[in-house]
Formats: structure tokens, C-alpha cells, sequence
């Protein structure tokens, strides 16, 4: 519960998918009527437009689900298959047979049909895109663990950006955004050149987790109290880290890895050990 409560913001457009299990009702009143009529043709179309729909809802349900684990981290990819795209073309044929039962011609169900597509993207928007990450080979660096290394990282930014989202006090975000930015300048060094993976092993590894944890406490704990010393400590924290990935971009740049190492297993150590409770 307190993990739900937590990722609240992610979670609620989930609950939009019940939308479409709604949608087909009044075509239930419709299909009885066509039954009892004994309008084959108008029962066939009808019955289209309804499974479609509900096809369309739960379809759209998985979704809005693996959509919300990927923006919180939780989830390496989104699905393969973009499956409100696919949502999208359901509603709209439900939309263009329940227009079809309805009368229309043939220009009237494909303009409700195009109206219930458009509307579909408006509503839920579209599928979040695959980050794409090619790195090149590279002699004595194992490439598929360092794309999961870095998919893994990808989505620890994500759910610090999420975190962010729920946080009320615009300096504390624009730190994030900054914080956010220069993580994905260092993870993109190392997409460049593979090798950089090792020598971000505690950045990628431990910081980044332990930054990720903090931030989302404190977002979780800053909508419940307003502490004038919570707000200091985590700004001080805040700073830190800044100064903390800055740092690691710049011994990125320089291949200097001794004195990065240090720096970070002592503010990683802070951040266990000041960590907002």
C-alpha cells in the first residue's frame, strides 16, 4: 500500500481504461432491441462494436499498466507491441459499426470512425516510444550488459523525473530537472563509448539507485508534513547531487575514476544514511 500510495501519480491514468468498458452500455438496450426485431444484420454490427470496445479496454488497460511501471523505472521497455495503437483502431471500428447499426452511410461511419481514433489519442495519448540504445562493439566490453546497465539507469531517471511530478517547491524541481539532465548527458557518454560503463560501475550501480529512493521519499513524505528542516536537508542533499553528477561527467570526459569512486561511495553512504524517513 504504501509502495501504491507512493507511485499514486504514475498509477491514476490506468483508471482512464474505464472509459471504454462503459462506452458500449447503451449498445446493450441497442442489441436487445435488434434481438427481439430479429435484425440479423443490425445484431451483427452491433455485437462488433461491442466486443471491439471491450477489446479496446483491455487492451488499453495493459497499456496504461506497462506504460506507468516504464515511466517509474520498474519496467526496462515498453511493450513490443503498441498496444493503444492497436486500442485506437478498435474503438475507432467499434465507433463504425455502432455508427453502421445506427444508419449511417458510408461517409458517416468513417468520419465517426477517424473522430473516435482522434479522440482515442487525445484521451490516452500514444504509446511511449522504445529508447533506443546502440552502442557500439567495443574490444573486452560485454555490449548487452552494458545495455541493460544503462536501460536499468534510464529508468532510475525516470522515476526520480515521476517523483519530481509530486514535489510542490519549484526550486526542488528545477535542481531535479537539472540532476536529471546531466544524467542523461553521462549516460549518453557512455552509449558513445562502452568502455565508460566501468568506470561509472558505483554511479550506475549504487548512487543512482540511492538518489532515486530518496527523491521519492521525500515526495511521498512532503505531501503528508511541511517541516522547515526537512526541506533544508533535502535541499542540501540536492545540491550534493547535482554537484555529484556534474562531477561524474567531468571525470567521464577526463578518464579519471580514483577520486570518483570516493566521492560517490561517500555521498551514496549520506544519502543511506540521511535518507528523508
Amino acid at each position: 500500500m504504501k509502495e501504491l500510495l507512493r507511485q499514486s501519480r504514475a498509477w491514476v491514468p490506468v483508471l482512464k481504461s474505464a472509459a471504454l468498458f462503459l462506452l458500449p452500455f447503451p449498445l446493450l438496450i441497442a442489441f436487445f432491441v435488434a434481438l427481439i426485431d430479429g435484425d440479423v444484420g443490425r445484431l451483427a454490427a452491433i455485437s462488433g462494436a461491442i466486443f471491439a470496445f471491450f477489446g479496446a479496454g483491455v487492451l488499453t488497460w495493459r497499456g496504461l499498466v506497462a506504460q506507468a511501471r516504464f515511466f517509474l523505472g520498474q519496467q526496462l521497455d515498453p511493450p513490443t507491441v503498441p498496444l493503444k495503437t492497436v486500442s485506437a483502431i478498435l474503438t475507432a471500428l467499434g465507433t463504425g459499426l455502432a455508427a453502421a447499426a445506427g444508419g449511417h452511410g458510408l461517409a458517416g461511419v468513417g468520419a465517426f470512425a477517424a473522430l473516435a481514433a482522434v479522440g482515442y489519442f487525445c484521451f490516452y495519448g500514444r504509446d511511449p516510444k522504445r529508447k533506443r540504445i546502440d552502442l557500439p562493439e567495443v574490444a573486452g566490453v560485454d555490449r548487452d550488459a552494458v545495455i541493460v546497465q544503462l536501460k536499468q539507469a534510464y529508468g532510475r531517471l525516470q522515476g526520480i523525473e515521476a517523483a519530481a511530478r509530486s514535489i510542490a517547491v519549484p526550486e526542488f524541481v528545477e535542481r531535479l530537472k537539472r540532476i536529471i539532465g546531466i544524467g542523461r548527458q553521462i549516460l549518453a557518454e557512455i552509449e558513445r563509448d562502452p568502455r565508460d560503463a566501468a568506470r561509472a560501475r558505483r554511479f550506475l550501480h549504487l548512487y543512482l539507485d540511492s538518489a532515486e529512493k530518496v527523491t521519492v521519499e521525500y515526495a511521498r513524505t512532503h505531501r503528508q508534513i511541511r517541516s522547515r528542516p526537512l526541506e533544508q536537508n533535502f535541499r542540501q542533499l540536492l545540491v550534493d547531487m547535482e554537484q555529484t553528477f556534474e562531477a561524474q561527467h567531468q571525470k567521464l570526459l577526463e578518464n579519471d575514476v580514483l577520486t570518483l569512486d570516493v566521492e560517490i561511495e561517500v555521498l551514496n553512504a549520506r544519502l543511506k544514511r540521511e535518507g528523508i524517513n
